[in-house]
């Protein structure tokens, strides 16, 4: 890495870890919030899908004329409005759009438990395999946990997912940065990935 990019990159993360941290924080709270009223956060969750839907229907429908050669132009038209018309079915039908989103999510851990559960049996001489193992009983165990409350659990599963997710990322994020705070505050040297910094 160039001398002069790392300098910079360096300083611009030390001019602005605070508003990391709050950044890091905020991503807590607001994970915390979709935890206690995950009705609310479900709800959100499912509009801001439809708007992504709809948003990238009309942009691949849009892309579609760009294309020159018919079989590609009518493919990719028939996608867009295919996503357009999922996005506009989220928003109007927000109960259905919810249900469907659980449904999605509980065939989704399904799928990823089954493989875990394959993959731990492929790498079991390995000391760790057991926890593979594991893991993927536990996403069968969800995925089975959701399909068994439906149609209750779709007014409050995704919403809560998406908070715990949130609340691990900030913290994640906010361990890295007081980390790196720390390096700064003694002057030493610390790592982001790959890359080595001297502070």
């Amino acid at each position: 890495m160039d001398v002069n990019i790392a300098h910079r990159d360096i300083n611009e993360l030390h001019a602005n870890l605070g508003w990391y941290i709050a950044f890091a924080i905020a991503i807590m709270v607001l994970g915390a919030f979709a935890i206690f009223v995950p009705y609310v956060a479900t709800f959100a969750v499912e509009q801001m899908a439809g708007i992504a839907f709809a948003a990238g229907g009309i942009i691949l429908v849009i892309h579609a004329f760009r294309w020159k050669i018919s079989e590609r132009f009518f493919f990719s038209f028939v996608i867009g409005l295919l996503y357009f018309a999922f996005g506009v079915f989220l928003l109007a039908r927000p109960l259905a759009g919810v249900l469907a989103l659980t449904m999605a999510l509980a065939v989704f851990y399904l799928a990823v438990g089954v493989f875990k559960i394959i993959n731990a049996f492929r790498i079991r001489p390995s000391s760790k395999w057991g926890w593979v193992l594991l893991s993927g009983l536990v996403s069968i165990f969800l995925s089975a946990f959701i399909w068994a409350g439906l149609p209750l659990t779709a007014l409050w599963v995704v919403g809560l997912i998406v908070g715990i997710d949130l609340v691990f990322s900030g913290l994640a994020l906010l361990m890295i940065l007081l980390a790196v705070r720390t390096a700064f505050d003694r002057k030493e040297a610390f790592c982001i990935g790959g890359e080595c910094y001297s502070s």
